[in-house]
């Protein structure tokens, strides 16, 4: 019953935060100037939205963040819950790099796809696209957010499934350091596709330091890949191991 009833009043929560701040993202969202303030908003919202949920949430950087420089954050993906946490955990200016289907939710999707880039990973032409739309936004000064798995697909949370070439191709293009992310306790909060959908659970996000890219070239890139793999991986089986023995 403790988990039903934290279930129903996390969503309660959620949708009056939704309905009372709604309504000015989707006029700034008209000019791309005024995008920064509805990152500004949502940090705020999603802010309120721990505390009257009584979340503990410890936000931990390993490196000075850079106001001037631009990265590339790659975080794991087991749940729904890291994109509202990443709203609220990084520091600076970003957009993400996400499914098109995220488009299709009421209201809130249609600022999604006038903020951030949508990528409809079934399509070859959707996915150059979306690589050249993350250059802009780089020449830009605007940070990236790309979940290097390519969406929820993990069966087995927290272990992360086979990373894709898109965030680490675009590092390596651009030249720009990447930031692994590890967020090593979403997916027992709000798992993807079970009951209850949310469970009131502690939660961390950790933003490891950069891997600068300079001088790489597209022959590095499965390096790349597996450092940053190895080190989100060493991340989650030093905070949740006995999480994973206990399930």
């Amino acid at each position: 019953m403790r988990k039903i009833l934290s279930s129903i009043w996390f969503y309660f929560t959620l949708l009056i935060c939704f309905i009372f701040l709604i309504p000015l993202p989707l006029i700034l969202v008209h000019r791309e100037k005024w995008h920064i303030r509805i990152y500004q908003l949502t940090k705020f919202w999603v802010g309120i939205l721990l505390k009257i949920n009584f979340l503990p949430l410890k936000i931990e950087y390993r490196f000075r963040l850079q106001s001037k420089q631009v990265y590339i954050f790659a975080p794991n993906h087991t749940s729904y819950l890291d994109i509202i946490l990443l709203m609220y955990a990084i520091k600076k200016f970003f957009i993400f790099v996400g499914k098109s289907s995220i488009s299709k939710a009421p209201l809130a999707g249609y600022v999604y796809k006038k903020m951030h880039i949508t990528v409809d990973r079934s399509k070859a032409r959707s996915k150059y696209s979306v690589l050249e739309k993350s250059k802009i936004a780089i020449k830009k000064r605007k940070s990236v957010v790309i979940f290097p798995e390519g969406g929820i697909l993990t069966h087995t949370p927290p272990q992360m499934t086979p990373f894709k070439e898109g965030a680490f191709r675009l590092a390596i293009e651009e030249q720009i350091p990447i930031v692994p992310v590890t967020m090593p306790y979403n997916w027992l909060a709000m798992p993807d596709k079970e009951y209850p959908p949310f469970i009131h659970h502690k939660l961390k996000v950790v933003f490891h330091e950069p891997i600068d890219t300079k001088g790489l070239t597209i022959d590095d890139l499965p390096l790349l890949k597996q450092k940053v793999f190895e080190i989100i991986s060493n991340e989650i089986q030093k905070h949740h191991q006995p999480s994973i023995k206990a399930n």
